[in-house]
């Protein structure tokens, strides 16, 4: 019962003080929109990289060509935070959308890249964490989205939220965010219940 206390605290979608850490769905559109701030397509890819997956920014700049399966239409995400025998051995299969990976061909030569002899073994993105940071940081401010959620996490956050809104199974969930227990991926979809106003509209009417 601890660990399990001490997941919901760990992974709280408000401050102390009750301002939201997850963009809501308005704030989605808005932020998508705003990737056009960015200079070259290569940071664009990565903070749609994030945005498509939830993924963290570090597992983001660990991917390599070889991680994008084209056939399956699924990106292979390390997942990083495992512990122990996993630890840096723990791969999820996330699907995303298929313009979205005619985009990360285009722009990072994929199909190329995975018909060298290392298979596609070099980083995507070149940049480290602090390049990245920025660049997610330019499109938040040009979306107009301060605070607390305005970040990379608050992304991650707002992946898993419109997911459950959406209807994607909680075991769906917690394997796409690479989460190690349910009652982690439990927190998304109460706060579905919050944020889906479409069904209480409809009542009200």
């Amino acid at each position: 019962m601890a660990d399990h206390r001490h997941s919901l605290r760990a992974i709280s979608l408000y401050t102390s003080g009750g301002a939201r850490k997850y963009l809501c769905g308005s704030e989605r559109v808005r932020f998508y929109g705003a990737l056009e701030v960015l200079e070259r397509d290569c940071e664009r890819t990565f903070c749609e990289m994030i945005y498509w997956t939830g993924c963290r920014p570090s597992e983001a700049l660990d991917l390599r060509a070889v991680n994008i399966d084209l056939e399956e239409r699924i990106v292979v995400i390390r997942s990083l935070k495992k512990r122990g025998a996993m630890k840096g051995r723990h791969y999820r299969p996330v699907p995303v959308p298929d313009h979205f990976l005619a985009r990360l061909d285009r722009v990072h030569g994929l199909r190329a890249a995975q018909a060298t002899m290392d298979g596609g073994e070099h980083r995507l993105w070149a940049f480290g964490r602090t390049s990245a940071w920025s660049y997610m940081r330019a499109v938040m401010i040009a979306a107009g989205l301060t605070g607390a959620k305005a970040c990379s996490r608050g992304l991650r956050h707002s992946y898993g939220v419109h997911a459950a809104i959406c209807g994607v199974p909680e075991s769906r969930i917690k394997s796409w965010l690479g989460h190690e227990s349910l009652a982690t991926t439990a927190i998304y979809l109460e706060m579905a219940a919050h944020e889906d106003r479409e069904i209480a509209e409809r009542m009200w009417a």
